[in-house]
């Protein structure tokens, strides 16, 4: 039987652990010094306050120190393991950034060449800064031996989706090719060369963004003058390097001259794997597999999936032709095929419904709404619900300037718009040729997508928002997600309204009137009666905070509203008077939103209303423990308009 850890074991452990400094252990065990707890119980109080990750009071029971504290940065549980090492999940002790560590183990770096081969990893990397490729931020040497921090993407990678969900909806799938494109054309500009492209490689977040990860194998055009014969051998001319199920047959037979074209026979058996869910050719052996990438005929993706456009599978075999002179020569040209309209629209596809960037939204994704939540929590006192637009709504004298460097998801939506009732639409690739368009004719609403060829959209908003002719214009920026400082910039522009991809039309829909001011459809009684009756208390210690969330609830037709500039003042108001629906902050002075919340649904008199977490706290145990409290939705500084319609609207399901 074994023993069980004493509290004096437990505190010695974790004060020889090095994670906190004496004073943070003492503010940290401070709440629990009446409690009388042994040392196992300490543990899983700390990880349930969020203090410890489940990963640490294990380590610290166990007093596997060294697998806690990686140079400067805490690690906070162990992401996986391969050949040339471990990956952490970590968090840099005085940025709080999150990361993501890639450490050499000791047998491979016993290894000078495999050493260098990491090192060859670090290089590629940091000279590598693009939104679709996993971001290198450090790189040293500890007592672990060497290692590489880089960007932590919260998500998965494609083959564990595919392995749980079955193969991809066909837009989907080409969408995560398209982004993974993008980053590899880059690349291939920088003369790296992947060469190990498959679906195991490929993160998605929970945005969608499709990253690369892993450049171990790629191959570099020196630009430091090193001799070609050095650069070979760190690349291991003559063997077999990378996975056998996405090779191409050039590289399995261990030519030197592989060039860009190896990746996008990749990454065309990687489309396929997403259509089909398995590789395209399977064998008893790997040298039999390696055999039919140089011999057997490419496989049928349609023949497999009859959704499968014919478009898209001659785009397949073109991409995974056995001779690289017959493939694609750059992935500006894979990408080209992919995005081609006749391709997005073909007649009699399922391919014609909108890729994943723009296909209906899951709200548990970008509302991060917890499954546990008990029925009452979730739904709410809210009164009769305010009824939603329609998907399809005329919008007759209404003129739309779409701003959207992408052919396929300018089409897309230009189809929505239309299906909207919108026969004036115009369409730009850059926020340059749009200031230019809007100067010379207002549009009613102006629909930008973030990243354009000359500048982002929130620089396209600010520069409409300066200018007085187009004051009257409303803007819909579209974005998958948005870091701390663009939340913060978006809230200060005025009424911009943010939809998340992905959306449907209704959702656009909804997105256009509240720019342009139009509130929700409802009749003149039930907004008198449902807004009037819904009593909203907003907490953040900003004003401009504060100010960007009452604009996007007054779009929804709600406008009582009380403001808390703290924790302490929430508290103060709700032992007043009950509110119908809180809106707060987590990050506060006196008491934060996990203690308002706390609050709210343990000593309040309305221990049921729903609280929608409005942070840009990227921290995962700070967020499950609000998570764990029973909070209704927890969205970016944005605050989009879709999360309180889905609020009012599942309340209003519930009282049908």
């Amino acid at each position: 039987m074994t023993k069980k850890l004493s509290r004096e074991e437990f505190l010695r452990n974790l004060m020889d652990s090095r994670l906190f400094s004496q004073e943070e252990i003492a503010a940290t065990l401070d709440p629990l010094r009446q409690a009388t707890l042994d040392g196992e119980a300490m543990a899983e109080r700390l990880v349930a306050a969020g203090k410890l990750t489940p990963y640490q009071a294990s380590a610290v029971r166990e007093r596997r120190f060294g697998e806690l504290v990686i140079g400067n940065y805490q690690v906070l549980d162990r992401l996986g393991a391969g050949a040339m090492g471990i990956v952490y999940k970590a968090r840099h002790k005085r940025m709080k950034r999150v990361v993501a560590i890639k450490v050499l183990s000791r047998s491979v770096g016993q290894s000078e060449k495999l050493v260098r081969r990491f090192q060859r990893e670090v290089e590629a990397v940091a000279r590598l800064s693009h939104p679709n490729i996993v971001m290198a931020h450090d790189a040293d040497e500890a007592e672990v031996g060497h290692f590489l921090v880089m960007e932590y993407v919260n998500g998965r990678d494609l083959a564990s989706e595919v392995q749980q969900r079955g193969p991809l909806p066909v837009p989907e799938a080409v969408d995560c090719i398209v982004q993974a494109a993008r980053a590899l054309g880059y690349a291939h500009e920088q003369g790296i060369i992947h060469r190990d492209i498959k679906p195991a490689n490929l993160l998605r977040d929970v945005h969608g963004v499709v990253k690369v990860a892993d450049l171990g194998l790629a191959r570099i055009n020196d630009p430091f003058g090193r001799p070609a014969e050095e650069m070979a051998a760190l690349t291991q001319a003559g063997s077999i390097m990378g996975t056998v199920d996405f090779m191409p047959p050039e590289q399995a037979l261990g030519l030197t001259n592989i060039d860009r074209r190896a990746d996008i026979y990749s990454l065309g058996c990687t489309l396929y794997y997403l259509l089909i869910g398995c590789p395209p050719y399977q064998g008893p052996s790997l040298m039999a597999i390696l055999l039919k990438h140089r011999e057997a005929p490419p496989p049928s993706p349609s023949a497999a999936r009859s959704e499968v456009p014919a478009t898209l599978e001659a785009i397949f075999r073109r991409m995974v032709a056995k001779k690289p002179e017959e493939r694609f020569s750059s992935m500006a040209e894979v990408i080209e095929a992919l995005e081609s309209p006749t391709l997005v629209s073909q007649p009699g596809s399922k391919h014609s419904e909108p890729p994943a960037t723009v296909q209906p939204i899951d709200l548990t994704r970008t509302m991060d709404l917890p499954s546990n939540l008990p029925e009452t929590a979730a739904a709410g006192a809210l009164g009769p619900t305010i009824d939603l637009i329609p998907a399809a709504v005329a919008q007759s004298g209404m003129t739309a300037l779409l701003v959207e460097p992408s052919r396929s998801q300018a089409v897309i939506i230009r189809t929505y718009l239309q299906s909207l009732g919108y026969n004036s639409i115009s369409t730009v690739p850059s926020g340059q040729k749009a200031l230019e368009a809007a100067s010379h004719a207002p549009p009613s609403v102006v629909l930008s997508a973030m990243h354009l060829n000359d500048m982002t959209g929130l620089e396209l908003a600010r520069r409409i928002r300066a200018d007085e002719s187009l004051s009257g214009v409303g803007f819909v920026l579209i974005s998958s997600a948005l870091d701390t400082q663009e939340a913060n910039l978006l809230s200060h522009l005025g009424p911009i309204i943010r939809l998340t991809k992905p959306f449907s039309p209704h959702q656009l829909s909804e997105a256009i009137k509240a720019a342009v001011g139009s509130p929700p459809r409802s009749t003149q009684q039930a907004k008198s009666e449902a807004a009037d009756r819904i009593r909203i208390l907003v907490v953040d210690d900003s004003a401009a905070a504060r100010s960007h969330i009452r604009r996007v609830l007054a779009a929804a037709g709600l406008e009582l509203i009380v403001e808390a500039a703290d924790g302490a003042q929430a508290v103060a108001l709700l032992e007043k008077e009950p509110f119908d629906l809180v809106v707060t902050d987590y990050n506060m002075p006196h008491l934060d939103g996990r203690g308002v919340i706390d609050f709210i649904r343990n000593h309040s008199s309305t221990p049921s209303v729903p609280v929608i977490l409005v942070t840009t706290e990227t921290d995962a145990e700070k967020l499950e423990a609000v998570r764990r409290l029973g909070v209704s939705a927890i969205c970016d500084k944005s605050f989009p308009l879709e999360v309180i319609r889905q609020i009012l609207q599942r309340r209003g399901e519930r009282h049908v």
